[in-house]
């Protein structure tokens, strides 16, 4: 491909959100190796790079790209930096006003580009999101409570996976400890889940899942002990973890894949390798079990529980919680 000025793209406005502390640092040299391409490439359009400074600063830049009348806002980091971005253009109203995002990856996971097959080199994805038209993707939304004011709630905006129940509880434990901070993203993220996996005690809940495939029969309240819950739109979470195969960015239905019932032993020997290998349904009904649906309802049977929501990464709140599809609702650009 041409490295000189893309003429299609003149009089284009495209807004750079980058997470330089993204992946213990890779995000900084992930943007000096794209500069210079930029510069040469974007000579035709107007450009500006903006760069993260603290938790949740990418949605506010986001936002302000879009309400800015910012054509494309190209979000550079990990998958929480695109959830964040994500969440920004879909408060501004992104995909009304014509806006498109572009994901170049240079974070811990890269879960989401892995389902979307974005080329993990930024050279060749910034080549997919100066060369190829966007495409119509469905966004996942939650409401959920804030942990610290159990009164309150939070609304949040994902494109990947959200998942509540043992993923939510290490991402916490990571997130709260000064050690993790020291670590890699993806070394952090592996103590964790191994300390938490040997004193995690499932809580009951008890759910609704609506708006599906299944029947009415399948809209009545149940309840279950619950070791993890992924309300998936995406199919890859927690660093390569292929917990729902089956899902797709634009069926307009969340793939919802639940694990329960599990004692310790079943979880480590069974549920984790099911997990990397995509093949959880072939644990017993009893332990396992996938449906699509638009509309997830929880909460624990115990109101002191506090069970952690994640939402691509990070974390969203406790239970309860509603999470709703959103159909169409963010336009990316993906390759073809």
């Amino acid at each position: 491909m041409s490295t000189s000025g893309h003429k299609h793209l003149a009089g284009k406005k495209i807004g750079f959100v980058v997470n330089r502390g993204g992946g213990g640092g890779k995000g900084r040299k992930t943007w000096e190796k794209l500069e210079p391409k930029v510069i040469k490439r974007l000579s035709e359009a107007k450009w500006k790079v903006e760069f993260t400074q603290h938790s949740g600063h990418a949605s506010d830049l986001a936002r302000e790209f879009v309400d800015e009348g910012y054509h494309i806002v190209v979000a550079v980091g990990g998958d929480g930096t695109v959830s964040q971005v994500v969440h920004g253009y879909m408060l501004a109203d992104g995909a009304t006003k014509g806006c498109s995002i572009g994901i170049i990856s240079s974070g811990t996971g890269g879960d989401f580009v892995r389902t979307t097959k974005t080329p993990k080199d930024s050279i060749e994805a910034l080549d997919v999101i100066l060369s190829t038209e966007s495409t119509l993707i469905d966004v996942g939304h939650i409401t959920c409570t804030k942990p610290e004011f159990p009164s309150a709630t939070s609304e949040q905006y994902f494109i990947n996976i959200c998942s509540v129940g043992i993923s939510g509880a290490i991402i916490k434990r990571v997130e709260s400890s000064s050690l993790a901070k020291l670590l890699s993203g993806g070394l952090a993220y592996w103590i964790y889940t191994y300390l938490t996996g040997l004193t995690y005690k499932a809580p009951r809940v008890k759910y609704t899942l609506s708006e599906g495939d299944a029947g009415e029969e399948a809209t009545k309240e149940q309840q279950m002990d619950l070791y993890l819950m992924a309300v998936a739109n995406g199919r890859y979470f927690g660093g390569n973890m292929h917990v729902a195969p089956n899902a797709d960015i634009a069926d307009g239905k969340f793939d919802i894949v639940c694990l329960h019932n599990l004692s310790l032993l079943e979880a480590v020997t069974k549920a984790g390798p099911a997990l990397h290998t995509g093949s959880l349904m072939n644990l017993p009904p009893h332990q396992a079990f996938t449906q699509k649906n638009g509309k997830v309802t929880m909460s624990p049977v115990n109101g002191l529980d506090k069970v952690y929501i994640e939402a691509d990464g990070e974390v969203a709140g406790i239970l309860p919680a509603t999470w709703q599809i959103i159909s169409n609702g963010c336009r990316v650009i993906l390759p073809k």
